[in-house]
């Protein structure tokens, strides 16, 4: 009896070690491996059902087999479907495959594009797709053909969403409809919206960062199309539609907050940057208790952030009294405008006894076609008489020969030196300013002369670029601006419109790896215009060097071609 229940106990713990053996195995495969190098390989999908294509599709399902272990909720939330389907897709997971159930019966002679989207990501190192991946398929006897293709350029363009609209004689409202089709820009940002039925559309670039294919005024970065495109039986692809990335500014600046920091200047705070060109006539100091309205002598944003504005008055206010600051059209940088606006001034009595300090210089280099004339702003942290300042400021060689400038003030508190005169190379040469003409309000000054000296960069020092636009019959008589711009620094950027022929040429380019790249300026602003998703409004079409340039020193670079497709 005994040798019966420990024969039985035994075969008990025998079936039982096999089942936790058969079961670690089976969960190991689910986990990642130890050590090794780092996966970075990005997981792929390597089949699918029904193939690619089909017709006279019935079944209410789809599979998709992927080449790892995924995470399913980054997997499920990464399908998108169009045409829209109602209702919700149940999802049936087996190791590395996945099954994809219809909620119904999906609509008769009907092409259907599923998109595995690139936020789909691995289980092992949270590596997404690289590319988006899309099936198609249909309920009848034929596959819609259009095609629109092209690239989105951003920083990080993985994962912006492609939405595109039939266009019918109904508004398109992206903040409101959701597309009939869509697709994903991949790692490099290109992208392909497939399954199209032939018909003119306006496809938006998205940044959705709520992911429920609406654009979002002021969360979600967009981009325009130049134009509606159209995919036909006898041209079924569209090329190059192509996207730059802007996130749309709809609030208004508001003033927060007026603090004095000594009995002549008031420090404003403002909700966001402001535009820098700063006019007296828009603010007021209001002395309630008294009812008067005093303006102000000087207004500058100074060093400090670009949502301060500095203001210099000429009165001592009392902090016994109620005094308020009104700010009137207050514009930020994206054109919003603030009608009035207002705060309360805390007031204080601390006596100003600072001179003016010239805080930094900027230097900037002006291309003219072969001549080249620097411009130097200098920036102090107070505001001056202007008009008597003018007086004490002079461009010299170092011998003493008096070189011609034009001097002008962008705001109360800087001064903008522009060399006239073509300037001899290695030869030395200094910017004058008499401090002793730089007073603040409070008479403040510095009896002193400051110095800025200066060599004009020789011509060897230089790299050039150069080549032609090629345009399409349509586009030949549009005005057409080139861009080139440095990689690493924000104020290496060079700016030219071509000629009747078409042809461009940079020749003082200061030496470094550039993007080139090309708009059709049909507004004569030359400046890019990134539309806008509603009230629709297009923008200008672009074009951009494959390549980055880098372009050194006394190399200079020919025959560069920016095609317009």
């Amino acid at each position: 009896m005994n040798l019966k229940i420990k024969h039985i106990s035994g075969t008990i713990t025998l079936v039982l070690s096999l089942f936790l053996v058969v079961l670690l195995i089976s969960c190991a495969n689910q986990l990642p491996p130890g050590g090794g190098p780092q996966d970075t390989v990005p997981p792929e999908i390597i089949s699918v059902f029904p193939a690619n294509g089909t017709t006279n599709f019935s079944d209410n399902y789809f599979e998709i087999e992927f080449s790892e272990y995924v995470d399913k909720r980054s997997v499920q939330d990464a399908i998108f479907i169009s045409p829209a389907i109602d209702g919700s897709l149940e999802y049936d997971w087996s190791g590395k495959s996945l099954r994809v159930n219809f909620p119904g019966k999906l609509k008769d002679s009907m092409t259907y594009i599923v998109t595995v989207g690139t936020n789909a990501t691995d289980l092992n190192n949270r590596n997404k797709m690289a590319q988006a991946y899309s099936l198609s398929f249909s309920t009848g006897n034929k596959i819609d053909r259009g095609i629109i293709q092209g690239k989105v350029y951003s920083e990080k363009p993985q994962g912006i969403m492609l939405f595109a609209y039939p266009v019918y004689d109904t508004t398109i409202n992206p903040t409101k409809h959701k597309p009939k089709y869509i697709s994903q820009a991949g790692a490099n940002g290109e992208y392909k919206l497939l399954g199209l039925a032939f018909g003119k559309y306006r496809v938006f670039a998205v940044q959705d960062e709520f992911t429920d294919l609406i654009y979002n005024v002021g969360d979600d970065a967009y981009g325009c199309p130049y134009s509606d495109v159209t995919v036909s039986e006898m041209d079924s692809v569209f090329h190059s539609l192509n996207f730059y990335m802007i996130k749309e500014d709809t609030l208004k600046p508001r003033l927060i907050s007026a603090t004095m920091t000594d009995q002549k200047h008031i420090l404003l705070e403002f909700s966001e940057p402001i535009d820098s060109l700063i006019i007296l006539n828009d603010y007021s100091i209001v002395d309630s208790s008294n009812n008067l309205s005093l303006k102000p002598l000087y207004a500058f944003q100074g060093k400090g952030k670009k949502e301060n504005v500095v203001l210099v008055v000429k009165e001592i206010l009392s902090e016994k009294n109620n005094n308020f600051v009104i700010a009137r059209n207050i514009k930020d940088l994206a054109g919003n405008i603030t009608g009035k606006d207002f705060t309360q001034l805390i007031i204080s009595d601390r006596p100003d006894t600072s001179a003016p300090n010239l805080y930094s210089t900027k230097v900037a280099t002006l291309i003219t076609e072969e001549k080249v004339k620097p411009e130097f702003i200098f920036l102090f942290d107070d505001g001056f008489d202007t008009t008597l300042a003018k007086k004490g400021i002079s461009v010299n060689e170092r011998k003493g020969k008096v070189i011609s400038s034009k001097v002008t003030f962008p705001d109360a508190a800087s001064i903008k030196v522009k060399i006239m005169d073509e300037l001899k190379q290695k030869e030395n040469y200094e910017v004058n300013i008499n401090l002793n003409d730089i007073i603040d309000a409070a008479g403040n000054k510095r009896d002193s002369i400051y110095k800025y000296g200066f060599k004009p960069v020789s011509q060897t020092d230089y790299a050039g670029v150069s080549g032609k636009v090629k345009l399409p019959v349509s586009l030949q008589k549009e005005k057409v601006i080139i861009v080139l711009k440095g990689t690493d620094s924000e104020k290496f950027k060079y700016q030219q419109k071509a000629n009747e022929k078409y042809e461009w040429k940079f020749n003082k380019v200061n030496p470094g790896k550039y993007i080139l790249w090309s708009f059709i300026d049909k507004d004569s602003s030359a400046s890019y215009k990134y539309g806008k998703p509603y009230p629709f409004q297009t923008s200008d079409r672009f074009t951009v060097y494959p390549d980055t340039l880098k372009l050194r020193a006394r190399w200079p670079v020919g025959d560069v071609v920016l095609e317009y497709k």
